[in-house]
């Protein structure tokens, strides 16, 4: 069986290249108008770039098909040799495929885009990159993290910043022996008052146990989903509570264990 055929004329053998050699070019150019039109669209240049190339090496793809159709080269048997060579190849760069892979699946699914603030795995920060191997993050020490795209996509995204607000929870513990209603009126009032908590939903407080030291409650409250200003606010908060407990003369408990010692009884002596 034959691959090539013999009876080609370099007429064929010119044509044959000039389609591969427009079609790159073609990949090329449109790859580039299609990263451009994503970007435009609103995806951000990582993943944009990745589905470019995507598109860009499939046109390539079937312009070399073509070619070789028109110099009656025998597709099967190449096919079959490129089979093989594939599997050895996907054993070699199994990693570096998987991520690839993983890639064009964040960039298509688009679960987080540069400038997101995202927790996965043990890792927390500002996505810089989406490349066609990795997810590039900044953390809030001040710290760049690549992380390959495959364990992104296999671990949990938490992303905080793709809603522009959202909720935090504070525990305040107050003693037993205070007047609850006022404290969660003075608690409340004084959280509306600090810049950046927004005003609805508003922000309240509930009872939700009691503890050995004293009456548990939560401080709920919603705020821009930025970490730094997460971070501020939950600073303020805390410290104008304290002035505002403190201002009604409301002590917030500390961890401690009151023993109560019962005498016992007489007991009669002998006689």
């Amino acid at each position: 069986m034959y691959v090539l055929a013999a009876d080609r004329t370099a007429t064929d053998y010119a044509i044959a290249g000039a389609v591969i050699i427009v079609t790159i070019v073609a990949a090329l150019l449109i790859a580039r108008l299609m990263a451009r039109l994503l970007a435009q669209a609103g995806m951000s240049m990582g993943p944009a770039k990745l589905v470019a190339r995507l598109v860009g090496i499939v046109i390539a793809s079937l312009g070399i098909i073509y070619a070789l159709q028109i110099l009656d080269v025998q597709i099967a048997p190449l096919f079959g040799a490129f089979g093989f060579f594939s599997v050895v190849i996907a054993f070699a760069f199994q990693n570096i495929i998987n991520n690839f892979v993983a890639s064009a699946l964040i960039a298509t699914r688009a679960p987080f885009r540069a400038g997101d603030q995202i927790e996965t795995g043990e890792f927390r920060g500002t996505v810089i990159e989406v490349n066609s191997r990795d997810v590039v993050l900044l953390t809030f020490d001040g710290n760049h993290v690549v992380i390959p795209s495959s364990d992104v996509l296999g671990s949990p995204i938490h992303n905080y910043t793709s809603d522009p607000i959202r909720r935090t929870t504070i525990p305040i513990l107050l003693p037993y022996e205070c007047d609850v209603r006022e404290a969660q009126k003075a608690i409340c009032r004084v959280a509306r008052t600090i810049d950046g908590v927004v005003e609805l939903p508003s922000p309240e407080m509930q009872v939700t146990g009691f503890g050995d030291s004293g009456i548990t409650t939560h401080l709920r409250f919603w705020h821009p989903s930025e970490e730094l200003s997460t971070l501020w606010i939950t600073s303020e908060i805390a410290i104008a509570v304290v002035e505002a407990l403190a201002e009604i003369n409301i002590d917030i408990p500390y961890p401690h264990v009151d023993l109560l010692q019962r005498n016992a009884p007489d007991t009669p002596g002998p006689s």
